[in-house]
């Protein structure tokens, strides 16, 4: 355990959106669902695959490749590395950051990890990772998401085949901040997990239940995360909300007043990338001007949500 203290944060965010895509219109007629569906209540046009033979290593590498285009990371620097997946290589034996620390060539002296939550799992990630790197004296860790989802969907089932797409990114924690943590809520209804699980290796959702969850606890956590901040919701420059769907995005953000013009609904060429849905909008967003303050926030499998505030350090 370290006593050193030091600000730890969000220096940057990569991504990775395979190249190979489905056409989600011509996926929807195959399920006779017109494009109306598809394009307003879904909100997807495309959706990216990973390769039959691609892995969520390659993924995460691909990611990392991609970080080290956009900053002067020197690897040998690295000393931890977390894996956020649902979906892990080889059945999670050997866990997944293991081999992303085999691909990327990272030092030994690597603290390696992976954590099993989706959509939820960036928001609670970054809260684990920075105080496990905290606790331990360490400036730089990587958090991974990927989550292929398509992996284990049911070709039958239009409300999942239509919905989620691939995607991995990767965000550098480090003590040369762009961001860093000011509050944070986190909550779980393990009760009613049946809504959003896997069923005879097919992933089940419960369309309904999810939308009323979204929409009745998401808002509520929302606006007390930020009374608990002492901040008022003009004070929040964007707000990331999880990309579930173009439908219960946009009801979930009726439901807190004012925010509209803050709250991107972009999923369009990406659909619900799970755990990787709020890095992929952040990696947009975080160069912009006049963008001092950030609220994420993950809902979904679980039932699972978390929401927090960050802001430039002081």
């Amino acid at each position: 355990m370290s006593d050193t203290k030091f600000n730890l944060g969000i220096q940057d965010v990569a991504v990775y959106i395979p190249s190979t895509r489905i056409d989600n219109l011509a996926q929807g007629s195959q399920y006779e669902t017109d494009s109306d569906f598809v394009l307003e209540k879904i909100g997807v046009r495309e959706l990216p695959r990973l390769g039959e033979d691609e892995t969520v290593t390659m993924a995460c590498k691909q990611a990392f490749a991609r970080l080290l285009e956009k900053t002067a990371l020197d690897p040998n620097e690295i000393e931890c590395i977390v894996v956020c997946t649902q979906t892990p290589d080889m059945g999670g034996i050997p866990h997944t950051s293991a081999l992303v620390h085999a691909a990327i060539s990272a030092p030994e002296a690597s603290a390696c990890f992976d954590i099993g939550l989706g959509c939820s799992g960036y928001v609670y990630c970054l809260q684990v990772v920075t105080s496990f790197m905290q606790m331990h004296g360490m400036r730089k860790g990587l958090l991974f998401t990927c989550d292929p989802y398509s992996r284990i969907l049911d070709a039958n089932d239009k409300n999942t085949s239509l919905l989620f797409g691939d995607a991995a990114t990767v965000t550098l924690i480090s003590d040369a901040p762009k961001f860093v943590s000011k509050s944070v809520k986190f909550a779980t209804r393990g009760s009613a997990a049946e809504a959003l699980t896997k069923k005879s290796g097919n992933l089940y959702m419960n369309g309904r239940a999810v939308f009323n969850f979204a929409l009745t606890d998401v808002p509520k956590q929302i606006s007390e995360l930020i009374d608990a901040s002492g901040m008022s919701k003009e004070q929040i420059d964007l707000f990331l909300l999880h990309q579930g769907s173009k439908f219960m995005l946009e009801n979930t953000i009726k439901r807190i007043d004012g925010i509209a013009d803050r709250a991107p609904v972009d999923l369009e060429l990406t659909g619900n990338t799970v755990s990787s849905s709020i890095p992929v909008l952040l990696e947009k967003h975080l160069g912009k001007d006049g963008l001092n303050t950030i609220l994420m926030s993950g809902f979904g499998v679980g039932l699972s949500w978390a929401s927090a505030i960050y802001t430039k350090p002081e």
